[in-house]
Protein backbone atom coordinates (compact mmCIF):
# COMPACT_ATOMS: atom_id res chain seq x y z
CA UNK A 1 0.00 0.00 0.00
CA UNK A 2 1.90 2.95 1.07
CA UNK A 3 5.43 1.07 -0.12
CA UNK A 4 7.57 2.33 -2.57
CA UNK A 5 6.13 1.31 -6.03
CA UNK A 6 8.72 -0.79 -8.21
CA UNK A 7 8.30 -1.43 -12.04
CA UNK A 8 6.13 -4.21 -12.55
CA UNK A 9 6.29 -5.37 -8.92
CA UNK A 10 2.47 -5.47 -6.86
CA UNK A 11 1.06 -2.93 -4.47
CA UNK A 12 -1.38 -5.05 -2.25
CA UNK A 13 -5.01 -5.56 -2.23
CA UNK A 14 -6.78 -3.61 0.79
CA UNK A 15 -6.93 -6.35 3.49
CA UNK A 16 -7.73 -6.19 6.75
CA UNK A 17 -7.15 -7.87 10.52
CA UNK A 18 -5.66 -6.63 13.45
CA UNK A 19 -2.31 -8.57 14.37
CA UNK A 20 -2.21 -11.17 17.58
CA UNK A 21 1.05 -10.65 19.89
CA UNK A 22 3.04 -13.84 19.63
CA UNK A 23 2.31 -14.33 23.38
CA UNK A 24 -1.00 -15.36 22.81
CA UNK A 25 -0.04 -18.41 20.69
CA UNK A 26 -2.35 -21.59 21.65
CA UNK A 27 0.20 -24.84 23.18
CA UNK A 28 -1.10 -26.73 19.67
CA UNK A 29 -1.35 -25.66 15.90
CA UNK A 30 -4.72 -25.90 14.26
CA UNK A 31 -5.48 -29.51 13.62
CA UNK A 32 -6.13 -31.00 10.06
CA UNK A 33 -2.44 -31.41 8.21
CA UNK A 34 0.30 -29.30 7.39
CA UNK A 35 -0.78 -25.80 5.44
CA UNK A 36 1.29 -24.05 2.48
CA UNK A 37 0.73 -20.15 2.19
CA UNK A 38 1.80 -19.37 -1.55
CA UNK A 39 0.94 -15.52 -0.64
CA UNK A 40 2.25 -13.68 2.33
CA UNK A 41 4.05 -10.13 1.73
CA UNK A 42 7.64 -9.13 3.65
CA UNK A 43 7.07 -5.32 3.66
CA UNK A 44 5.76 -2.89 5.67
CA UNK A 45 5.44 0.42 6.50
CA UNK A 46 5.49 1.88 9.83
CA UNK A 47 2.31 4.37 10.64
CA UNK A 48 0.84 6.37 13.24
CA UNK A 49 -2.98 4.93 13.26
CA UNK A 50 -3.89 1.76 11.99
CA UNK A 51 -5.40 1.23 8.69
CA UNK A 52 -9.42 -0.50 8.94
CA UNK A 53 -11.44 -2.59 6.08
CA UNK A 54 -13.62 -4.93 6.33
CA UNK A 55 -13.53 -8.78 5.70
CA UNK A 56 -15.66 -11.18 3.62
CA UNK A 57 -17.61 -13.13 6.88
CA UNK A 58 -20.13 -10.33 7.33
CA UNK A 59 -22.37 -8.47 5.00
CA UNK A 60 -20.72 -5.82 3.03
CA UNK A 61 -21.55 -2.86 1.38
CA UNK A 62 -19.49 -1.28 -1.29
CA UNK A 63 -20.99 2.48 -1.50
CA UNK A 64 -21.42 4.87 -4.59
CA UNK A 65 -19.30 7.52 -5.05
CA UNK A 66 -19.98 10.68 -6.73
CA UNK A 67 -16.90 11.20 -8.60
CA UNK A 68 -17.26 14.95 -8.41
CA UNK A 69 -17.07 15.15 -4.80
CA UNK A 70 -15.07 12.24 -4.39
CA UNK A 71 -12.29 12.07 -2.14
CA UNK A 72 -8.93 10.25 -1.60
CA UNK A 73 -9.85 9.09 1.45
CA UNK A 74 -13.53 8.36 0.60
CA UNK A 75 -14.30 4.46 2.10
CA UNK A 76 -14.78 2.16 -0.31
CA UNK A 77 -16.05 -0.71 1.43
CA UNK A 78 -18.97 -0.33 4.23
CA UNK A 79 -19.30 -3.36 7.43
CA UNK A 80 -20.39 -2.90 11.02
CA UNK A 81 -16.72 -4.40 12.16
CA UNK A 82 -14.12 -3.36 10.61
CA UNK A 83 -10.53 -4.43 11.81
CA UNK A 84 -7.37 -2.55 12.37
CA UNK A 85 -3.59 -3.50 11.12
CA UNK A 86 -0.81 -3.11 13.17
CA UNK A 87 1.46 -0.15 13.11
CA UNK A 88 5.08 -0.79 13.92
CA UNK A 89 7.05 -3.28 11.77
CA UNK A 90 8.00 -5.28 15.00
CA UNK A 91 4.26 -6.13 15.74
CA UNK A 92 3.78 -6.84 11.99
CA UNK A 93 7.17 -9.39 11.76
CA UNK A 94 5.95 -11.09 14.91
CA UNK A 95 2.81 -11.46 14.50
CA UNK A 96 2.55 -12.98 11.07
CA UNK A 97 4.94 -15.82 12.26
CA UNK A 98 3.12 -16.68 15.16
CA UNK A 99 -0.05 -16.80 13.17
CA UNK A 100 1.80 -18.62 10.35
CA UNK A 101 2.81 -21.18 12.82
CA UNK A 102 -0.26 -21.01 15.06
CA UNK A 103 -2.49 -22.06 12.09
CA UNK A 104 0.02 -24.70 10.97
CA UNK A 105 1.53 -23.14 8.03
CA UNK A 106 4.89 -25.09 7.65
CA UNK A 107 6.20 -23.37 3.90
CA UNK A 108 5.04 -19.97 3.38
CA UNK A 109 5.88 -17.86 -0.20
CA UNK A 110 7.53 -14.72 1.01
CA UNK A 111 6.99 -11.67 -1.53
CA UNK A 112 9.05 -8.89 -1.04
CA UNK A 113 12.33 -6.68 -1.56
CA UNK A 114 15.50 -8.65 -1.51
CA UNK A 115 16.48 -6.41 1.74
CA UNK A 116 13.70 -7.69 3.70
CA UNK A 117 13.75 -10.99 3.04
CA UNK A 118 16.78 -12.12 4.61
CA UNK A 119 15.68 -10.49 8.57
CA UNK A 120 12.17 -13.27 7.75
CA UNK A 121 14.34 -15.94 7.24
CA UNK A 122 16.56 -15.57 10.52
CA UNK A 123 13.00 -14.92 12.52
CA UNK A 124 11.75 -18.00 11.36
CA UNK A 125 14.22 -20.71 9.90
CA UNK A 126 13.08 -23.30 7.28
CA UNK A 127 9.10 -21.17 7.86
CA UNK A 128 9.64 -19.31 4.34
CA UNK A 129 10.27 -19.38 0.31
CA UNK A 130 11.97 -16.59 -0.78
CA UNK A 131 9.94 -14.40 -3.63
CA UNK A 132 10.98 -10.97 -5.24
CA UNK A 133 10.39 -9.46 -8.77
CA UNK A 134 13.62 -6.87 -10.61
CA UNK A 135 13.93 -3.44 -8.82
CA UNK A 136 13.77 -2.55 -12.67
CA UNK A 137 14.08 -4.05 -16.10
CA UNK A 138 17.70 -2.42 -16.93
CA UNK A 139 20.67 -4.87 -17.68
CA UNK A 140 22.41 -4.03 -14.20
CA UNK A 141 19.47 -4.90 -12.06
CA UNK A 142 18.51 -8.33 -14.75
CA UNK A 143 21.88 -9.37 -14.19
CA UNK A 144 21.35 -8.36 -9.83
CA UNK A 145 18.68 -10.73 -9.93
CA UNK A 146 19.87 -13.22 -11.84
CA UNK A 147 22.62 -13.47 -9.62
CA UNK A 148 19.50 -14.29 -6.59
CA UNK A 149 18.32 -17.27 -8.87
CA UNK A 150 21.34 -18.72 -9.43
CA UNK A 151 22.34 -18.67 -5.46
CA UNK A 152 18.56 -19.66 -4.59
CA UNK A 153 18.11 -16.71 -2.13
CA UNK A 154 15.18 -16.23 -4.76
CA UNK A 155 13.00 -19.57 -5.51
CA UNK A 156 10.16 -17.66 -6.95
CA UNK A 157 9.64 -14.93 -8.72
CA UNK A 158 6.88 -13.30 -7.46
CA UNK A 159 4.08 -10.90 -7.25
CA UNK A 160 4.71 -9.71 -10.42
CA UNK A 161 2.50 -6.99 -11.16
CA UNK A 162 2.38 -5.39 -14.88
CA UNK A 163 -1.30 -4.73 -14.64
CA UNK A 164 -0.43 -1.60 -12.18
CA UNK A 165 1.83 -0.53 -14.78
CA UNK A 166 -1.25 -0.33 -17.47
CA UNK A 167 0.61 -3.19 -19.64
CA UNK A 168 0.01 -6.75 -20.43
CA UNK A 169 1.92 -9.84 -19.42
CA UNK A 170 3.28 -10.57 -23.09
CA UNK A 171 4.77 -7.47 -23.39
CA UNK A 172 8.03 -7.85 -24.63
CA UNK A 173 9.68 -5.46 -21.65
CA UNK A 174 8.89 -8.91 -19.71
CA UNK A 175 10.64 -10.94 -22.41
CA UNK A 176 13.90 -11.46 -20.23
CA UNK A 177 12.38 -12.07 -16.68
CA UNK A 178 10.02 -14.85 -18.51
CA UNK A 179 13.28 -16.53 -19.94
CA UNK A 180 15.32 -15.89 -16.73
CA UNK A 181 12.10 -18.25 -15.23
CA UNK A 182 11.94 -20.77 -17.65
CA UNK A 183 15.97 -21.01 -17.77
CA UNK A 184 16.15 -21.51 -14.10
CA UNK A 185 13.04 -23.11 -13.52
CA UNK A 186 11.56 -20.75 -11.05
CA UNK A 187 7.82 -20.70 -10.72
CA UNK A 188 6.32 -17.15 -11.04
CA UNK A 189 3.91 -15.41 -9.16
CA UNK A 190 1.57 -13.02 -11.32
CA UNK A 191 -1.33 -10.65 -9.97
CA UNK A 192 -4.54 -10.87 -12.15
CA UNK A 193 -7.75 -9.36 -10.88
CA UNK A 194 -9.28 -7.16 -8.63
CA UNK A 195 -6.31 -4.73 -7.27
CA UNK A 196 -7.60 -0.61 -6.56
CA UNK A 197 -10.25 1.06 -6.07
CA UNK A 198 -9.73 4.79 -8.19
CA UNK A 199 -11.15 7.59 -6.80
CA UNK A 200 -11.86 10.50 -9.92
CA UNK A 201 -8.66 12.16 -8.23
CA UNK A 202 -6.86 9.62 -9.01
CA UNK A 203 -7.88 8.24 -12.47
CA UNK A 204 -5.41 10.08 -14.06
CA UNK A 205 -2.44 9.14 -12.75
CA UNK A 206 -2.94 5.39 -11.48
CA UNK A 207 -1.50 3.05 -14.38
CA UNK A 208 -3.49 0.06 -12.81
CA UNK A 209 -6.21 -1.08 -15.76
CA UNK A 210 -9.00 -3.54 -15.29
CA UNK A 211 -9.26 -4.85 -18.91
CA UNK A 212 -5.41 -6.31 -17.71
CA UNK A 213 -7.01 -8.57 -15.39
CA UNK A 214 -7.88 -11.09 -17.89
CA UNK A 215 -6.03 -14.25 -17.95
CA UNK A 216 -6.00 -14.49 -21.93
CA UNK A 217 -2.89 -12.40 -22.04
CA UNK A 218 -1.06 -15.30 -20.85
CA UNK A 219 -1.63 -17.46 -23.55
CA UNK A 220 1.09 -15.98 -25.39
CA UNK A 221 3.53 -16.47 -22.81
CA UNK A 222 2.64 -20.12 -22.38
CA UNK A 223 3.20 -20.61 -25.93
CA UNK A 224 6.69 -18.66 -26.20
CA UNK A 225 7.54 -20.54 -22.99
CA UNK A 226 6.09 -23.28 -22.81
CA UNK A 227 8.31 -24.75 -19.85
CA UNK A 228 6.73 -21.54 -17.40
CA UNK A 229 5.18 -22.62 -14.17
CA UNK A 230 3.06 -19.99 -13.64
CA UNK A 231 0.55 -19.40 -10.93
CA UNK A 232 -2.15 -17.07 -11.22
CA UNK A 233 -3.01 -15.00 -7.83
CA UNK A 234 -5.94 -13.84 -6.88
CA UNK A 235 -7.41 -17.03 -9.82
CA UNK A 236 -7.77 -13.57 -12.31
CA UNK A 237 -11.54 -13.13 -10.43
CA UNK A 238 -13.94 -12.07 -10.93
CA UNK A 239 -13.35 -13.64 -14.53
CA UNK A 240 -13.25 -17.13 -13.80
CA UNK A 241 -14.98 -17.99 -16.94
CA UNK A 242 -11.53 -16.74 -18.61
CA UNK A 243 -9.62 -18.41 -15.95
CA UNK A 244 -11.37 -22.30 -16.87
CA UNK A 245 -10.99 -21.79 -20.04
CA UNK A 246 -7.07 -21.35 -19.78
CA UNK A 247 -6.73 -24.23 -16.95
CA UNK A 248 -8.13 -26.47 -19.50
CA UNK A 249 -5.77 -25.63 -22.41
CA UNK A 250 -2.61 -24.97 -20.39
CA UNK A 251 -2.50 -28.56 -17.90
CA UNK A 252 0.64 -26.57 -16.31
CA UNK A 253 -1.41 -23.39 -15.14
CA UNK A 254 -2.33 -23.10 -11.14
CA UNK A 255 -4.29 -20.35 -9.58
CA UNK A 256 -3.66 -19.21 -5.72
CA UNK A 257 -7.33 -17.77 -4.46
CA UNK A 258 -5.20 -15.34 -2.14
CA UNK A 259 -7.24 -12.09 -0.66
CA UNK A 260 -10.46 -13.39 -2.63
CA UNK A 261 -10.54 -16.31 0.32
CA UNK A 262 -11.12 -13.77 2.87
CA UNK A 263 -11.50 -10.33 1.29
CA UNK A 264 -14.45 -10.37 -1.04
CA UNK A 265 -17.98 -11.71 0.64
CA UNK A 266 -17.93 -15.03 1.45
CA UNK A 267 -20.67 -15.81 -1.11
CA UNK A 268 -19.18 -14.57 -3.94
CA UNK A 269 -15.74 -15.76 -3.50
CA UNK A 270 -17.82 -19.60 -2.81
CA UNK A 271 -19.20 -19.17 -5.81
CA UNK A 272 -15.79 -18.48 -7.70
CA UNK A 273 -13.97 -21.52 -6.15
CA UNK A 274 -17.12 -23.73 -6.89
CA UNK A 275 -17.02 -23.05 -10.64
CA UNK A 276 -13.25 -24.15 -10.85
CA UNK A 277 -14.13 -27.02 -8.80
CA UNK A 278 -16.92 -28.51 -10.56
CA UNK A 279 -14.78 -27.71 -14.13
CA UNK A 280 -12.49 -30.24 -12.46
CA UNK A 281 -9.84 -28.53 -11.40
CA UNK A 282 -9.51 -29.07 -7.64
CA UNK A 283 -5.97 -30.35 -8.02
CA UNK A 284 -4.16 -27.04 -9.74
CA UNK A 285 -5.46 -24.61 -6.86
CA UNK A 286 -3.15 -23.36 -4.53
CA UNK A 287 -3.94 -21.82 -0.85
CA UNK A 288 -2.60 -18.14 -0.42
CA UNK A 289 -3.72 -15.73 2.72
CA UNK A 290 -2.26 -12.35 0.72
CA UNK A 291 -1.11 -11.34 4.13
CA UNK A 292 0.00 -7.74 3.28
CA UNK A 293 -0.60 -5.86 6.51
CA UNK A 294 -3.14 -7.87 9.09
CA UNK A 295 -1.95 -11.15 10.14
CA UNK A 296 -5.04 -12.50 11.26
CA UNK A 297 -5.95 -12.70 7.72
CA UNK A 298 -3.98 -15.77 7.55
CA UNK A 299 -6.62 -17.53 10.05
CA UNK A 300 -9.48 -16.30 8.58
CA UNK A 301 -8.44 -17.55 5.03
CA UNK A 302 -8.16 -20.98 5.92
CA UNK A 303 -11.07 -21.21 7.75
CA UNK A 304 -13.02 -20.04 4.58
CA UNK A 305 -11.41 -23.06 2.87
CA UNK A 306 -12.21 -25.21 5.81
CA UNK A 307 -15.49 -24.32 6.17
CA UNK A 308 -16.64 -24.72 1.90
CA UNK A 309 -19.40 -26.94 1.94
CA UNK A 310 -19.11 -28.27 -1.26
CA UNK A 311 -14.99 -28.98 -0.74
CA UNK A 312 -14.89 -33.01 0.55
CA UNK A 313 -11.85 -33.50 2.98
CA UNK A 314 -9.50 -34.07 0.02
CA UNK A 315 -9.92 -31.34 -2.21
CA UNK A 316 -9.45 -29.51 1.51
CA UNK A 317 -6.11 -31.00 1.61
CA UNK A 318 -5.51 -31.06 -1.75
CA UNK A 319 -5.90 -26.86 -1.79
CA UNK A 320 -4.38 -26.47 1.21
CA UNK A 321 -1.38 -28.21 1.45
CA UNK A 322 -0.92 -31.02 -1.64
CA UNK A 323 -1.54 -28.53 -4.88
CA UNK A 324 1.49 -26.75 -3.28
CA UNK A 325 3.79 -29.60 -2.64
CA UNK A 326 3.35 -30.67 -6.17
CA UNK A 327 3.84 -27.30 -7.77
CA UNK A 328 7.15 -26.25 -6.00
CA UNK A 329 8.29 -29.96 -6.04
CA UNK A 330 9.04 -30.41 -2.81
CA UNK A 331 10.81 -34.00 -1.97
CA UNK A 332 9.70 -36.97 -0.46
CA UNK A 333 11.72 -35.81 2.98
CA UNK A 334 10.55 -32.28 2.78
CA UNK A 335 7.09 -33.62 2.58
CA UNK A 336 7.07 -35.91 5.57
CA UNK A 337 8.89 -33.17 7.69
CA UNK A 338 5.76 -30.97 7.02
CA UNK A 339 3.57 -33.56 8.14
CA UNK A 340 5.37 -34.10 11.48
CA UNK A 341 3.99 -33.27 14.72
CA UNK A 342 4.35 -29.79 15.69
CA UNK A 343 3.55 -28.11 19.14
CA UNK A 344 4.53 -24.53 20.09
CA UNK A 345 4.67 -23.75 23.64
CA UNK A 346 2.80 -20.77 25.08
CA UNK A 347 5.50 -18.10 24.90
CA UNK A 348 6.72 -16.79 28.92
CA UNK A 349 7.05 -13.22 29.93
CA UNK A 350 10.34 -12.49 30.82
CA UNK A 351 10.67 -11.88 34.66
CA UNK A 352 10.40 -8.39 35.82
CA UNK A 353 13.58 -7.02 38.04
CA UNK A 354 12.48 -7.67 41.69
CA UNK A 355 12.90 -3.42 43.23
CA UNK A 356 15.69 -2.90 45.16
Amino acid sequence: MDEPKRRFGFIPLLLILTAIPASTLAQKVRAGGPIIDMHVHATFTERRAPVAICPGNQPLIYPAVDPVQAKKDAPVVICDQPILSPTRRVEFESSTIAELRRNGVRRAVLLGRLNDLPRWQMSAPGLFISASVPRAFTAATIAEFEAQLVTGKVRVIGELGPQYEGIRADDPAIDELWTLAERYDVPVGIHLGEGVTITAEEARQNRYQVALTSPFQLEPVLRKYPRLRIYVMHSAAPLIDQMVAMLFTYPGLYVDVAANDWNVPRAQFYDQLKRMIDAGFSRRILFGSDQTLWPQAIGLAIETIEQAPFLSAAQKRDILYNNAARFLRLTDAEIASDHAPLVLQRQRAEPKPRPK
